[in-house]
């Protein structure tokens, strides 16, 4: 090979190095973030809730992912057809619990820690000792359950 060839492969050679080095310190370079839009203070209204459903295929339904907590709301707004009014006695919402203890079902034992921590996030108040109702922020219970919003009769 004479000396103009191998002179004009090193300089296409470099050229070519150049060109990548370029393109390298081009994607090492930190990119813009895009920005998400904040999200919605209300989910999306999916599916409605469906009060007149039998019992357990009602708790099968939306009782997923919930803590015991939130599935004590859950069969407390079931009992009460979603009416705010509407009070429920623990032992009818006990003896309900625990007629679906199956693990597809509610899973776990009756807690009455649920109806005390139910309160503490003003979900359910107690007029009466013994006697549980909805609060307006119930709903809250599905927060975390993007794929549920509510929508009944009593929103």
């Amino acid at each position: 090979m004479d000396d103009a060839k191998l002179t004009s492969s090193l300089q296409q050679i470099k050229a070519l190095a150049d060109e990548c080095l370029a393109s390298l310190d081009d994607s090492t370079k930190p990119k813009r973030a895009t920005r998400k839009p904040p999200p919605s203070s209300r989910a999306p209204e999916l599916l409605s809730i469906d009060f007149d459903k039998p019992l357990r295929p009602f708790i099968k339904k939306y009782a997923k992912g919930m803590s015991g907590t939130e599935k004590f709301v859950l069969l407390l707004s079931r009992l009460a057809k979603g009416e705010l009014k509407q009070e429920v006695a623990i032992e009818d919402i006990q003896e309900h619990w625990n007629k679906m203890k199956a693990k597809s079902l509610l899973g776990l034992d009756f807690n009455t820690f649920y109806s005390t921590n139910a309160k503490d996030n003003d979900w359910v108040e107690t007029k009466k000792r013994g006697f549980y109702n909805l609060r307006p922020s119930w709903k809250d219970i599905f927060q975390k359950h993007q794929w549920l919003a509510i929508r009944s009769k009593n929103s």
